[in-house]
Parts: C-alpha cells; sequence; structure tokens
C-alpha cells in the first residue's frame, strides 16, 4: 500500500493493482513453508510459522493472563461472520464455544480453530486518485491514514515475542496522519493467522489494557450486531487465508457496501460503517502495516 500510494504521488502512474493469488491448498508450497525442519531452530524442535506464534501466544499467557477464554471469542465471533458470507470457506460450519473448547490440539496453545485456514484463490484492489475515483460506478473509499513498522527482521533478534508489536507504532502513526481518534472506528479488518494475532493487535492499538482481552471480547463485541465488529467475512481463520489482501480488501468492500448478507448497517444490526481500520502482519509479530480507510 505504501508503495501504491508513492507510485500515484510521484506521478509514476495513475493506477496500481494489489494482487494476491496462491494455489496453496491444492499444491505444496504453503505446506513446506509451514513445516520447514531446516535451520537451527528445527534442532530444537521448533520448525514453521505455527511454532513461533505459539511461542509467543504462551509467553502472552504468562505476561497478559490471556488465553483460550479470550481466543474463543474472537474463533467463534469470526465463525459467525463467515456463516453470512457464502463466499467463505466455513460458511456452513457453525462454531460454538464449546465445538472451540473440544477441538483438537494443533501446536500447543492453539487449537485447531486458533489457526487460519489454507486457501486457493487471490484477492485484488485497485488504486486511484480521488479525482479518478469519482467517476467510478462505487462509493469512493480513501486512504486516510497509514502507518507501518518493523520491529526486527528475524525473531530470533526481536526484543518482545509476546508484544507489543509493530502495531503499536504503526497504529500510531495511522491515526496522527488521519486525524481522528480510536473511537471514530465504526469496524476493524485485522490480519488473523490466529486468534492471539487479533488480541495483540487490538491491544497495541490500545482498544484495551494488558489482560483486559476476555473482558473487551466478551458479549460478542466483534460478531454481527456487535459494538466493534472484526474480520467481518470471517477473516483468515474463517473465510479464506489470502494473507494481508484479505482484511483489505474486505475493508473496501464493506465501506462501499458491497458485502450482502454480512454487510454492516441495518442488515446485521450494527452501524453503517464511514472509517474502517485494516491492519497486515508478518515475520511472527515483526510486521506491522495500519491502513484507515473513509467511505466519502
Amino acid at each position: 500500500m505504501l508503495h501504491a500510494v508513492g507510485a500515484l504521488e510521484s506521478g509514476a502512474c495513475k493506477y496500481v493493482l494489489i494482487s494476491y493469488g496462491h494455489s496453496a491448498r491444492s499444491g505444496d508450497s504453503m505446506l513446506r513453508m509451514l513445516s520447514d525442519m531446516t535451520g537451527d531452530e528445527a534442532i530444537y524442535g521448533h520448525f514453521g510459522a505455527a511454532g513461533g506464534y505459539a511461542l509467543a501466544a504462551r509467553r502472552a499467557m504468562h505476561e497478559f493472563n490471556t488465553g483460550p477464554d479470550s481466543w474463543k471469542h474472537i474463533a467463534v465471533g469470526q465463525r459467525a461472520w463467515a456463516n453470512l458470507n457464502p463466499q467463505a470457506m466455513m460458511y456452513d460450519s457453525r462454531l460454538t464455544d464449546e465445538g472451540y473448547m473440544t477441538a483438537k490440539w494443533l501446536i500447543e496453545p492453539f487449537r485447531l480453530f486458533d489457526n487460519c485456514l489454507i486457501s486457493d484463490g487471490g484477492r485484488a484492489c485497485i488504486i486511484t486518485s480521488v479525482e479518478r475515483a469519482r467517476d467510478l460506478k462505487h462509493p469512493l473509499v480513501t486512504i486516510m491514514g497509514l502507518g507501518q513498522h518493523n520491529p526486527s527482521g528475524d525473531l530470533q533478534k526481536a526484543d518482545y515475542l509476546a508484544g507489543p508489536t509493530g502495531a503499536r507504532i504503526a497504529g500510531e502513526a495511522a491515526f496522527s496522519m488521519a486525524g481522528i481518534a480510536r473511537d471514530d472506528i465504526d469496524a476493524c479488518q485485522i490480519y488473523d493467522c490466529f486468534t492471539y494475532t487479533v488480541e495483540i493487535t487490538l491491544q497495541d492499538y490500545g482498544y484495551f489494557e494488558p489482560s483486559g482481552g476476555k473482558d473487551w471480547f466478551m458479549g460478542g463485541t466483534i460478531e454481527p450486531g456487535g459494538r466493534m465488529p472484526v474480520n467481518t467475512s470471517g477473516g483468515l481463520l474463517s473465510e479464506a487465508y489470502h494473507m494481508g489482501l484479505t482484511p483489505l480488501t474486505e475493508g473496501v468492500m464493506q465501506l462501499m457496501g458491497r458485502c450482502g448478507p454480512r454487510q454492516l448497517g441495518p442488515e446485521t444490526n450494527t452501524k453503517t460503517p464511514e472509517i474502517m481500520l485494516c491492519s497486515d502482519n508478518g515475520g511472527i509479530l515483526q510486521t506491522h502495516a495500519c491502513y484507515i480507510l473513509r467511505r466519502i
């Protein structure tokens, strides 16, 4: 996104296509990445992205008093959104608190539904100038604020494993550029490779204090009808894994009013959105981008 905006602002081009496509489910490239057993870490039985995030989540259970009692609200809440999304891989699959808690362990402390999907498919969005976009058929969605922070390029060099992550500084930069406060955000589309990623990202954005996630998520906060909808397509956990394009494109489509049964507003007993926060994450919580979008 930052590169796209830079290219447009410099006059190097008039349109930028940001896209992602992968045959991760039917091919084996994603599996090979997730189960890489080479290098120094593998000697100690640690390999793959799931292992890194599991270590971060385990540390967070100690530091932030979090755990499955908090994460179940994220998994169940996002599944409720997926059940309204015919394109979601989990559209016909319901999930309850009991179903979450009795699911098999994948890598402790993560159960099956704490982990994102592996999907075939792709996403794309086009960025252009406000002047050009005014002539297009959909409502205009503008970029209000951008922020990016990369605490470390390598998990072994990270100062913090559980958090704070790059979300804290990236979020501060995006809110400063946009000139708004957290209370102005109508919904969030958070990169959710694991349930804990959602919690620590929102914590670093300042939505609750450390150890406050369980109370914040309780009572259907992020679900249809909740006061702060999160990952309204089902997200990476319950719709499809298309990296950072899953949250970004959902944010744009929601602001354009193109989301059908899951559309924020009267359809889902939520506020009609004007301002949306989207995030991207990588490097096992070591890289982060924050975007604030607005419908005009």
